[in-house]
């Protein structure tokens, strides 16, 4: 009788249990289909994102022209070099190049203009950090001075500094 009861009670679990795993398959078989079509869109964000941001760095920057020397390729001047030493962007630069770096690294560059464009962008990207509030005190101090046009002098200092470490980026 036990053995009865038992096996009955197998069937009804076996009964049960079967639909109820399909079920659960099919559930969350469309939760990662869900999951897939998310991370497809947000690839296009992120492509579309990085369009604009390519786009405003190339045809929308304003640079100082005491800062920079508008040669092949743009370079600080005497008075550049002395402006990221007066606001102190070359200590914290040394202290964060890492997270710049690795902006960089992120935008995946081949040439020293894309290392420039994305250097550039690192400033702008990296401006709401706590390590970045003197730019914040700075540019509201000198209300002459914008995150536009200051962000190219210290875009210009990131290069620099990243090229010389990256030497495999001839062109």
């Amino acid at each position: 009788m036990n053995n009865e009861i038992l096996q009955t009670i197998s069937s009804i679990f076996a009964l049960i249990g079967v639909p109820a795993t399909i079920a659960g398959f099919i559930y969350v078989g469309r939760k990662l289909q869900v999951l897939d079509t998310l991370a497809e869109d947000m690839g296009k964000v992120k492509h579309n994102l990085k369009v604009v941001t390519d786009y405003l760095t190339r045809y929308h920057l304003r640079f100082d022209p005491g800062n920079l020397k508008a040669l092949s390729p743009i370079s600080l001047t005497d008075q550049g070099n002395d402006f990221i030493k007066e606001l102190g962007f070359d200590e914290v630069f040394e202290q964060n190049k890492n997270d710049f770096f690795n902006f960089i690294d992120s935008e995946n560059p081949k040439f020293k203009y894309d290392v420039e464009l994305s250097a550039i962008k690192s400033v702008f990207s990296l401006a709401d950090r706590d390590y970045m509030s003197f730019l914040k005190i700075y540019l509201y101090n000198n209300p002459s001075r914008t995150i536009n046009d200051t962000a190219p002098t210290l875009g210009i200092y990131v290069r620099d500094k990243y090229l010389a470490e990256h030497s495999e980026i001839k062109e």
